[in-house]
């Protein structure tokens, strides 16, 4: 198993295999049915397993998700790799 080091010692570190997020927002103003949340749900993992591998896909999964412009996915993006960073 993968050693870290973590406050000036080694322990052994537990695997991330892979994640899902689930995030939520208001539906957008035009939609027919204003009444109903928008849900995306982002799947993420390696066939090495996350912490194994360099990368990850990321698959994403909704009815209906809008977006104002390419920044808003950005955000989303660099929200689940600051998580994915912190274990």
């Amino acid at each position: 198993m993968k050693k870290i080091k973590y406050k000036g010692m080694f322990e052994e570190r537990v695997v991330l295999e892979r994640a899902t997020f689930k995030f939520t927002q208001e539906s957008n103003c035009i939609s027919s049915s204003s009444d109903e949340d928008e849900t995306l749900t982002i799947d993420i993992g390696s066939s090495l397993g996350i912490d194994r591998d360099e990368g990850c896909f990321f698959v994403l999964k909704t009815k209906k998700w809008s977006v104002d412009n390419e920044q808003e996915f950005k955000l989303l993006f660099d929200r689940i790799k600051k998580i994915i960073k912190q274990t």
